[in-house]
Order: structure tokens, then sequence, then C-alpha cells
């Protein structure tokens, strides 16, 4: 049977979660901002001097911009499996890991990473949702490019620290799984022949 060269485009639940916290608290604060101008502009009423009230309109096209940037973002971030290697997706990061750094791949709980009882308040609202699910691990020999680089475009959740590995939550942890176990297990068999090849040509 032959295997797809590219899976199917599965949501990153993590990503799509931290951006579902950002986007609803800068909409609103843009909302109030561009009520706050707005209402100065048509009353003729300046809170603030003339820049103050520019700095105001400025405040709010910012965070209505980032508003819609997080809104769009969440459903926009996703892990594909390839022929060769898996890739992370997000607006600002197109991260492809090679099969050769993968040191092993396995499904566990997601809150036995992440015990409820020993995660402060706040992470434990955002984590909430997911303690119930299934995550896929899948532990590296070193991250392609540096841990703090990909803190700044992943949420920290999705990280490993000792070893170096990517948690990865999507709705049907099992498809994906099978996707990326069947397309490691066919990598593998073209690098056998491969080598049984080059070790040939040697004699």
């Amino acid at each position: 049977m032959k295997t797809r060269r590219s899976g199917k485009r599965h949501t990153l639940l993590l990503y799509r979660r931290s951006m579902e916290r950002l986007w609803v608290p800068t909409f609103l604060l843009g909302a109030v901002l561009a009520l706050v101008w707005g209402w100065a502009v048509v009353s003729g009423t300046h809170l603030l001097d003339t820049q103050g009230d520019s700095l105001l309109f400025a405040g709010a096209a910012v965070a209505l911009a980032f508003s819609l940037f997080a809104f769009l973002a969440r459903v926009v971030a996703y892990v594909q499996v390839h022929a060769n290697y898996f890739r992370i997706v997000t607006p600002f990061l197109n991260l492809k890991v090679s099969f050769r750094r993968i040191r092993s791949v396995y499904p566990t709980s997601f809150q036995q990473l992440f015990p409820p009882r020993d995660t402060g308040w706040a992470d434990r609202r955002f984590l909430e949702p997911f303690f119930p699910m299934t995550a896929v691990v899948v532990e590296l020999s070193a991250y392609p490019i540096s841990r703090g680089v990909l803190r700044l475009f992943l949420p920290r959740q999705m990280l490993l620290t000792k070893p170096a590995g990517l948690v990865i939550l999507v709705p049907d942890w099992i498809e994906f799984s099978t996707e990326l176990d069947s397309q490691i297990g066919a990598w593998q068999q073209i690098q056998g022949r491969q080598a049984v090849s080059g070790r040939s040509k040697r004699r």
C-alpha cells in the first residue's frame, strides 16, 4: 500500500488556546480606547491634549490589529506529517523537524505531563480543557533551532526541557500518531534499502 506523502493538517490546540486568551482582552482594550477617542472627537471635549488624543487613536488601532491577528491565528496553526519530516506552522513559524532527529514518539495523558496539583492557578486555568486529553510526545536528539527562539513563537507547554522534544496536542491524537508512525516506518525502510545498496556498491 502506497504511503501518502503528506498527512492531514492537525490543529495545534495549545497554540489556539493561547491565541483565544489574547484576542478577547486586546479587542476590549482597543474598543474602549476607540470609544474614548471617538467621544473626544465628536463631543469636542478632550480628556487629554491633542497629542494624547493621537496616542489614544494609535493605541486603539494597535490593540484592534493585534486582536484581529490573534483571532485569525487560532485557526491557521497546524502540524502536518510529510515523507521525511513533520512541520509545525504558525503565522510566523514554519518549523521542519527531520525524522533523523526523532528519538521516540509516544502518547501520554496530558495531565501526566502537567499534573493539576503541581500547576499554578493561571496555568491551571489555561490548561484545564486539556487535562482529560492525550498528547503525542516527540522526543528529539536536538531542536532544529534553539529552544529560546521557539519559545517566542510557541506556548512553553509545547516544549520539553530534558530531553528536547515537542508536546503535540491535536483534536485526534490517534490519527496524527498513526500518520507519523506510518511515515517514519516508510522512511526507515528507505534508509535501510539505501544503506544496503551503498554497502553493495562498495564491495
